[in-house]
Formats: structure tokens, C-alpha cells, sequence
């Protein structure tokens, strides 16, 4: 018996399986490997969410401290100028240092960039603790201050405790950027253009 037929018949059906096969695997494979792509993406994004969630998470539990650094920045710097308030915190600190006078002089805020600067020029007259209690204190004040310039002159030294004399300079900050002479209102907002008036005809017609 040839069993040649029979042979190549085998073949021919195995290889016909095999197409088959290779057919059938090869979308699935396809499927499954962009199936392991979309499964990786959304590993990364769950990553990512995990991570933005924690940092969430944190700033929300920061949020208290936060507020209370914002509620201590807004009283060192002030959204206000508020020169009556400023000059009723250097009359109180003069008050508490125990000099024997004080003058208190504010110039105009003037816009630097974000902030506002308003210069105070302060005279004080006392015995050298009270003035060294007084600039201590100005040191420590609730708004911030930055003291450009300081003069001390001795009085008469016949007296016990001898007298100064101490005249300086400090800088107050105010995030209103349209305080002051020459500033926009409202900081960032431009100014209405000018309106000419309309000439108005006289009643004798001249």
C-alpha cells in the first residue's frame, strides 16, 4: 500500500490546522497585547491620581497652618494702608518705651512694583533705655517695617540719665498697590480716557 497519499494528506490537513490556528491566535494575541498596554496606562494613571491625591490630602491638612501664615503676612503687610491705624500703633509704642516725646511724620505711599511704600520720619526724645526700649519695640511691631536711615544726638548731658535725641526713617508695606498720589485705582486697572467738554454756545452769539 503507498502510503504517500495518506502522508501528504496528514501534512496538508496539519498544515491546514496550523492556519487555522495562526489565524485564530494571532488577533487574539493582538487583542491581548493592546489590552496589556491599556492595562499599564491605567496603572500609571492610577499612580498618578494616587499621587496627586496624597498631595491633596496634604495640602488639606496644611491648610490650617496656611491660613494662619496668610492671617500673619496680611497683618505685617496690610491689603490697606491704614495711616491712622499706623500712626496709633507708633504713638502706642512710644507710649510703652517711656520717652519723653515723639513726633511722628507720614509721607505719601508711593506704588513699587506689587507693594506700596510708605515712609515715616519719627523723632523721639529720652534717656538712652527709652530709646533702646523704643527701637526695640519698632523692631518688633505687628506690621513689618525697614528702617533706612537713624541719626543720634545727645542732649543736655548735665542731666541724670543723659538725654538723646534719635530721628529716623522707616519704611511701612501695603500689598494696595493704589495708594498714593499718581497710582491707578485699583491697582492694575487702567484710567478712563479723558473726556473733553463740549463748548457750550454763548447767549450773545459771540
Amino acid at each position: 500500500m503507498n502510503k504517500k497519499p495518506a502522508l501528504i494528506a496528514a501534512l496538508v490537513g496539519v498544515g491546514l490546522v496550523i492556519v487555522m490556528m495562526v489565524g485564530l491566535i494571532t488577533p487574539k494575541a493582538s487583542q491581548v497585547r493592546a489590552k496589556q498596554k491599556d492595562v499599564t496606562a491605567a496603572v500609571q494613571k492610577q499612580s498618578l491620581l494616587a499621587l496627586q491625591l496624597s498631595q491633596l490630602q496634604a495640602a488639606a491638612k496644611d491648610a490650617p497652618k496656611d491660613r494662619k501664615r496668610l492671617a500673619k503676612l496680611e497683618s505685617q503687610i496690610p491689603s490697606e494702608a491704614d495711616l491712622p491705624g499706623l500712626i496709633r500703633l507708633l504713638n502706642t509704642t512710644t507710649d510703652k518705651a517711656s520717652v519723653d516725646f515723639a513726633a511722628i511724620a507720614p509721607g505719601s505711599p508711593t506704588p513699587s512694583g506689587s507693594i506700596s511704600v510708605i515712609p515715616i520720619q519719627v523723632t523721639i526724645k529720652g534717656t538712652f533705655f527709652a530709646v533702646d526700649q523704643y527701637l526695640y519695640l519698632l523692631e518688633n511691631l505687628q506690621r513689618v517695617s525697614s528702617v533706612t536711615s537713624v541719626t543720634v544726638t545727645p542732649l543736655d548731658q548735665t542731666v541724670s540719665p543723659p538725654q538723646l535725641q534719635v530721628a529716623l526713617t522707616a519704611n511701612f508695606f501695603t500689598t494696595d498697590t493704589s495708594a498714593g498720589p499718581g497710582s491707578i485705582p485699583g491697582g492694575a486697572q487702567a484710567q478712563p480716557p479723558a473726556v473733553e467738554p463740549t463748548p457750550v454756545p454763548s447767549p450773545t452769539g459771540a
